[in-house]
């Protein structure tokens, strides 16, 4: 027979073991402390629509010295990127540049050695054949990626304030127990445009962008406020993600010019100005995948339209605003014309 004590240790054992057990059962799970993937029935990523619209674009920059003496500067034109949906051919430049240079998160820049008089004058141009797709995506329980697959892009910049208290707290209320990725982020569009007050203004940032307004949270601001807080959010959930920035063609005509021209006190925008940010989530059975939440004012995951230029991305690195198109250190951009020819689709 067993004896009192050996049958008392048993007992305890058994007691520590359902204690375990039980206390993994409890345990809340961040998204972002897993290295496992939930496991889901069957992944679903499919194209239910893609369609190629093309155009010719010319984009055109007058620069101006406003020194007393001549300047000789380095000049950074911003080209469309050739990537995410987007297809783009340099076809004619006004000068040869004398590089061409992409960054870490794919923005294609022309670098130009630039000689302007005193009070000078000069039109950069160039012309480029552009493709950008149409699509319409159906995504079925996407998996979580682990923590080390999303670690680098997934902390905060200048503009994603991952670490904020009141921001992780509203992730975790609208998304924290979401199925996968893609559910949850459509959660977090949900939840923008239900607190947005859209302002057209210079970026503030996520953190700037959130206010209390009649003891409501509010968003204040515009696309690239917007487009802060979607990445603020996704990233706190663990998901991937960062900004587009880029054209969006406000006008569905055969030949559409824009522009913004600098006046001595402001800057003067056309009245079909496009200048427009959104945010992209990565989906590993399709790449990135845009995210659009003012166009109709719903939420788009996957539901792109032909009307939207990308000239770059925030991944990794800091782009600042929608108006880098042309840059220099001393020169001055006076004006910004962008004509887009639609040529087939």
């Amino acid at each position: 027979m067993l004896s009192g004590k050996l049958i008392a240790g048993l007992v305890l054992t058994v007691i520590g073991v359902v204690m375990i057990l039980w206390s993994f059962s409890i345990q809340p799970q961040s998204f972002q402390d897993t290295d496992m993937n939930i496991a889901f029935k069957e992944v679903r990523v499919e194209y239910l629509e893609k369609r190629n619209y093309t155009y010719v674009l010319d984009q055109s920059f007058l620069l101006r010295n406003p020194s007393n003496n001549t300047v000789v500067d380095l000049v950074y034109m911003w080209l469309p990127v050739n990537a995410s949906n987007q297809f783009v051919k340099l076809i004619w430049t006004s000068l040869t540049p004398l590089y061409r240079k992409s960054s870490e998160d794919g923005v294609e820049i022309l670098v130009y050695n630039i000689t302007l008089p005193a009070g000078g004058v000069l039109w950069l141009n160039a012309t480029l054949h552009l493709t950008v797709e149409k699509y319409r995506l159906t995504m079925e329980n996407t998996p979580w990626l682990s923590y080390s697959q999303v670690k680098e892009n997934t902390g905060g910049k200048r503009y994603w304030a991952v670490e904020n208290e009141t921001y992780i707290s509203i992730a975790r209320e609208i998304a924290f127990n979401a199925r996968d990725p893609v559910s949850a982020s459509k959660r977090i569009g949900e939840w923008i445009l239900d607190h947005l007050d859209y302002q057209p203004m210079w970026r503030l940032g996520a953190e700037q962008a959130l206010i209390i307004e009649n003891g409501k949270l509010t968003i204040f601001g515009d696309c690239e406020e917007v487009a802060d807080v979607f990445v603020t959010l996704a990233r706190i959930l663990g998901v991937r993600s960062r900004v587009a920035h880029g054209i969006y063609l406000l006008e569905d005509k055969d030949v559409v010019t824009m522009w913004i021209r600098r006046t001595d006190s402001d800057l003067e925008l056309s009245d079909n100005w496009g200048g427009h940010a959104w945010p992209q989530i990565y989906v590993p059975q399709a790449g990135w995948v845009d995210v659009e939440l003012l166009e109709n004012k719903t939420v788009k995951i996957g539901d792109f339209s032909q009307y939207h230029v990308k000239y770059g991305f925030e991944e990794k690195s800091f782009l600042g605003s929608t108006m880098l198109y042309c840059q220099a250190m001393f020169i001055e951009t006076d004006a910004y014309y962008f004509t887009f020819r639609r040529i087939q689709s």
